[in-house]
Formats: C-alpha cells, structure tokens, sequence
C-alpha cells in the first residue's frame, strides 16, 4: 500500500488502522447501527474496513462512533502509531476536590515510578527490555499519568467554576 502511493506508513500499519475500525463499527453494533450515529450509510463504513479497499473512515466518522461507543481503538491506534499513548480522563469533580489526596496519589505513584527506574538503572547503569516488562516499569509511570491526569481534572474544574463566577468571586 505505502510504496504505490508513495505514503510514509507501511501496509501493517494501514491495516492495523482497518483493524481498529472494524473494532470500533463492532463496538457500535455493527454496520447498520454505526451507520445511524454518523453521516454515511453502512455499505461506506463497509468499505472503510475492507483490506484491499484504499478508502479510510473520515476523522468526523471515526470521532462520531468513537463518541458514541466511549470507546477509542482507531484514535489509540493513531497514537500507538505516533509514539504517543491515550489514556481516558478522569472526570472533573464538580464540588470542591480532595487536594490532599489527590497531592498524595500524585506523590505516590511518581515516587514508585522514579523509584522502580531508579532501581533499573542501579544494576549495570542502563534499562534492559527485560528489566522493563519484570519491574512493571511502563505499568508504573502509566499509574503516574494517571495520577497526574486526576490532579488536573480537578484543576480544571477549580478553574471551570472559577471562569464562570463574577470577578473577585472565583
């Protein structure tokens, strides 16, 4: 696919992304029941998922369903592709947060994520892709996003409610 049309991702990669949209149309209730949230009909969500076919969802169709499911497999898959990763939000608390234990879980999970690479680091001065996968090293700094993620959901929130009242009141 990539060296016919002269395209920077390889074949698996075009695939992978098919693969993650039929997981997504699944996710929905298959073709018909998609075709229902977005703007196209079930025979062009078929085509988007097809191997040989070279038509890909619309970004608009693909946050449609994926609004729809609360599910997000083509736009994780994207990350996955740009080195990045996705990770759901927490939702903001509306009423006032609990900073103490929101300053505590962040502390913690940074702290066991710095001290588990740390401890990596401690045997032969570099981090082993073995070492990785034993230590739970990527689980680690995975839980501190998250912490940090939930500190500022309840940030913004803080600030949400700050925007809305009258100045000098927020």
């Amino acid at each position: 696919m990539s060296a016919a049309l002269g395209r920077p991702l390889s074949r698996p990669d075009y695939l992978r992304l098919k693969a993650a949209f039929r997981r997504l149309v699944r996710a929905a209730g298959g073709l018909e029941s998609a075709a229902m949230v977005t703007r196209v009909g079930k025979t062009e969500l078929g085509r988007y998922q097809h191997v040989n076919e070279p038509l890909f969802a619309p970004v608009d169709v693909v946050a449609d369903l994926e609004a729809d499911t609360g599910e997000a497999p083509v736009t994780r898959e994207m990350a996955r592709m740009a080195g990045l990763a996705v990770f759901p939000l927490p939702r903001p608390e509306h009423d006032d947060p609990a900073w103490v234990g929101h300053i505590a879980k962040t502390a913690k999970e940074c702290g066991e994520a710095v001290a588990r690479t740390a401890e990596a680091l401690s045997v032969g001065g570099t981090i082993t892709a073995d070492e990785i996968r034993e230590m739970g090293l990527r689980q680690e700094i995975a839980e501190a996003v998250e912490a940090l993620a939930a500190l500022d959901a309840a940030l913004r929130a803080v600030e949400a409610v700050g925007a809305a009242a009258p100045a000098g009141e927020g």
